[in-house]
């Protein structure tokens, strides 16, 4: 019995920590087109990698030592200067099904912003990674203690 108690309290705390609690996101872009964003934790990531060739564009946000960053912003805009998508992001990953075409694309973080232009071909997956220089990165493995 007393097994049971502490697996359904492990459980519990499972569950409630924010990675387990973290979801994939599905949406539509101003041009009714499919998204979907997530990327917490190895399930998510492994499942939005499953699902990349279903989407035209694949974007995947990090720092420069390739950790995974959330808490950005992503403003995608076609050439013809109509605003596709303007969505906040919780996760590193960003998969959107857009049409053939040039696109604009801003990845903001913590203050910083970087663009990136891409053209999309019909039938063709393009994969877009952008890296910010973040503090997190020098005090990863801070030096050893003496």
């Amino acid at each position: 019995m007393n097994n049971l108690k502490l697996a359904l309290l492990s459980l519990s705390f499972l569950l409630a920590s924010p990675t387990a609690s973290a979801a994939i996101t599905e949406g539509r872009t101003a041009n009714d087109r499919s998204y979907m964003s997530g990327g917490v934790g190895l399930e998510e990531s492994e499942r939005l990698k499953q699902m990349a060739d279903k989407y035209s564009l694949q974007l995947i946000i990090s720092s420069r030592s390739g950790a995974y960053l959330a808490d950005t912003h992503v403003t995608i805009t076609g050439a013809n200067g109509q605003r596709v998508l303007d969505l906040p992001l919780d996760a590193p990953w960003l998969l959107v099904d857009l049409m053939p075409g040039s696109y604009k694309l801003v990845v903001s973080h913590a203050g910083r912003r970087q663009e990136r232009n891409v053209t999309l071909a019909p039938s063709k997956r393009e994969q877009l990674v952008v890296q910010f220089d973040v503090p997190a990165d020098t005090a990863k493995n801070p030096p050893a203690s003496k």
